[in-house]
């Protein structure tokens, strides 16, 4: 990469600003040096201490080892530097239309991601609901109070991850490198330590996972967050093998199939479920017709015979009848005949 004039400072400050982590994360001035270096910036130490001492803690609440109350801390060379834990670290002030986005998304993701990642945010969310109730004249504050995200099914609490974990898998993952893990499986009784190559990361209800491959291996796998009990990132470059998240989603991956590609749903459904599905279709080229004689209509569509299919017919319960094929309405026949059984009264 060619390396920009150290002449100019706005681009480099900016850059700088964004290279360093909240309170208590922190990262030294070498390697504040070395990442400006990559970024295409020739700085000196001398000239970065500089900056960082002079101008920008004064614009900005920076926070530096060699002011730290343990003396251990103030010791350490070369000195390391923090936003402060509730610094807005964000340049541009965020405007009233993205306030409003900001807390609509914090609701949204309170169902999906565990506290500890939820505090990262935690400033730019304030920041948001300062503006918006400081807005009484044009209405948004109302609107602050009146919009939810409302689940569709009912939302698990998130899985907690300590934040150590959450830190060291995000760089891992974005700077290329290697993870060592120790991790628990729900399939084995004691942990065991691997050697990740991570290559993405998915959001699955009320848990989160890293997707990697072990070692030499070939195949990718996914981790939860949660049940991952010490990690370290490595020095030697991770090989993702030119992972492709999009391919690998539909590898069903996550939601074990019953066959390749996609199967004709046939099934009988009750008026109401019928509206719904008029209104928000299983997929695209789905037909509902009226059957005669019945206000229940006749359902034909293409889907994956996943178990996300079995999970959602499940959930209709008596609102729906399967015909076709025959080997998914065998499958929920068994669910729903072991389902009543488990409810048949019985003498105490």
């Amino acid at each position: 990469m060619s390396q920009r004039s150290n002449k100019d400072p706005l681009a480099r400050n900016l850059v700088l600003l964004r290279l360093i982590p909240r309170y208590p994360r922190s990262i030294s001035t070498v390697e504040l040096r070395d990442a400006l270096w990559a970024e295409g910036f020739d700085i000196n130490l001398r000239s970065l201490q500089r900056d960082l001492s002079g101008k920008l803690s004064t614009l900005f609440q920076l926070v530096c080892s060699s002011e730290d109350s343990d003396e251990a801390v103030r010791r350490l060379r070369p000195y390391r530097w923090s936003f402060a834990a509730g610094a807005q670290t964000t340049v541009p002030s965020v405007s009233p239309a993205a306030a409003l986005a900001m807390t609509m998304a914090e609701e949204h993701l309170r169902h999906i991601l565990p506290p500890s990642v939820l505090d990262l945010l935690d400033p730019h969310f304030n920041e948001s609901r300062a503006l918006l109730q400081a807005m009484d004249h044009n209405g948004l504050s109302q609107w602050s109070r009146r919009v939810r995200v409302v689940p569709p099914v009912k939302p698990l609490q998130p899985a907690s991850v300590v934040p150590e974990i959450w830190d060291r898998v995000a760089t891992g993952l974005l700077a290329g490198r290697v993870l060592q893990v120790r991790y628990l499986s729900r399939a084995k009784e004691t942990p065991a330590e691997l050697m990740l190559h991570p290559a993405g990361l998915a959001s699955r209800g009320a848990t989160t996972y890293l997707i990697a491959r072990v070692g030499d291996f070939d195949d990718f796998r996914h981790y939860a967050l949660h049940r991952i009990l010490d990690i370290s990132v490595k020095e030697e470059e991770a090989d993702d093998r030119g992972f492709d998240m999009p391919s690998y989603l539909q590898s069903a991956a996550f939601s074990p199939r019953n066959s390749i590609g996609t199967t004709e749903l046939h099934a009988e459904v009750h008026p109401h479920l019928a509206w719904a599905l008029a209104e928000t279709p299983l997929a695209t080229g789905q037909q509902l017709q009226a059957i005669e004689g019945s206000d229940w209509q006749r359902l034909r569509v293409q889907v994956t015979d996943d178990q996300e299919m079995i999970t959602w017919i499940l959930a209709q319960a008596e609102r729906i009848r399967v015909i076709e094929p025959d080997s998914l309405r065998q499958r929920i026949a068994v669910r729903v005949q072991s389902a009543a059984a488990a409810y048949l009264l019985t003498d105490v």
